[in-house]
């Protein structure tokens, strides 16, 4: 029971205490019923019979099995070199640390090293593709049988 202070004058420090009952309603037949049956929305759309073709949902689109966006192009003695495609970019991933003349060479042609990915990248577009390429001719050295697309 809660207390309330009197809204009177007469007696400012006099209380009165007020309490609430709350009713229980006897459920209808239809009221127990409604609560027993379940929506329609909850169970999705209704099964396609075998044959007709439906339109593909957006969850199936989600669900598309996408290639690596990474493409090894070449491996050669301790590097490889390999295009990415979502980032747009040329990558040389070496197995060893290049010695000090080919880092030099990277740096100078443009190239970024990516901690993360342990590779030198540098943008693709046709220059950077055909400097890249001839970049892993020479790494590769004479003989290496070579064919770059």
């Amino acid at each position: 029971m809660s207390r309330r202070k009197s809204t009177h004058t007469e007696n400012p420090g006099a209380t009165q205490e007020t309490s609430a009952v709350a009713v229980a309603q006897p459920q209808t037949e239809r009221d127990t019923n409604a609560a027993l049956q379940r929506p329609e929305w909850l169970d999705g759309r209704p099964a396609q019979t075998a044959g007709v073709d439906t339109p593909r949902t957006d969850e199936q689109e989600q669900q598309k099995k996408w290639g690596d966006p990474y493409k090894p192009i070449f491996s050669g003695k301790g590097f490889e070199l390999g295009e990415h495609r979502r980032f747009k970019q040329r990558v040389f991933r070496f197995n060893e640390k290049p010695d000090a003349e080919l880092l030099a060479k990277l740096k100078e042609a443009g190239f970024t090293y990516r901690a993360a990915e342990k590779a030198w990248t540098i943008p693709a577009n046709p220059d950077t593709r055909k400097l890249t390429d001839e970049m892993a001719r020479e790494m590769a050295g004479p003989g290496a049988g070579m064919s770059l697309q």
